[in-house]
């Protein structure tokens, strides 16, 4: 996966976003990783085009 993110820019691009928001999140909210975690999870499950 990694690899994949290296390599394009786009990818890379998203993956700086939702890695810099998810910061943002635990920073302002003072959560833990894990609920950042389940967050993401919680999304991930509700993401479509």
């Amino acid at each position: 996966m990694f690899e994949a993110i290296e390599s394009n820019m786009d990818v890379k691009d998203c993956f700086k976003k939702i890695s810099n928001a998810c910061k943002e999140l635990k920073s302002k909210t003072g959560c833990p990783s894990d609920d950042v975690d389940r967050f993401l999870e919680f999304v991930i499950g509700k993401w479509s085009d």
